[in-house]
């Protein structure tokens, strides 16, 4: 049963990452994801250019959360910006946990890795929202 398990394990994987990557554009627009990466994924022609969109939407999501935080850290003082500090260190260390087990879990088909960096995105994405809705706080 276990080999009958693990066979479909690619086929499974395969379903997910269609499903998620055909998705992303239905995510609202408070996602944080850009239409560049919107309109580049839609015309992805094959597993080469996804991995492609993927890394440069990867690039200005982390640019993106950056410059949150940078502006965050500006506005707080004391014991608020230890607290963000400490929060921002602690969800580096669940990102990394996290694509730890993504690896862990997905196998190493194209399919898995562009998964893997699907939700390496998103999570990058809803960081920065995080941030920018602490910013829009303070305004």
């Amino acid at each position: 049963m276990k080999q009958h398990t693990r066979m479909n394990m690619p086929l499974t994987a395969l379903m997910v990452a269609a499903l998620a990557i055909g998705t992303a554009s239905a995510a609202p627009a408070t996602s944080g994801l850009s239409p560049m990466f919107t309109a580049c994924r839609d015309s992805a022609q094959g597993a080469i250019e996804q991995a492609a969109c993927l890394s440069a939407e990867s690039t200005r999501q982390d640019q993106r959360l950056n410059q949150a935080y940078t502006q965050l850290q500006a506005r707080l003082s004391g014991d608020n910006r230890t607290k963000l500090v400490n929060a921002q260190r602690a969800w580096l260390q669940s990102r990394s946990r996290d694509n730890e087990l993504d690896t862990a879990l997905y196998d190493n088909s194209q399919v898995g890795n562009l998964q893997g960096g699907l939700d390496d995105v998103l999570r990058l994405s809803a960081r920065a929202d995080q941030l920018q809705k602490y910013l829009q706080l303070l305004d």
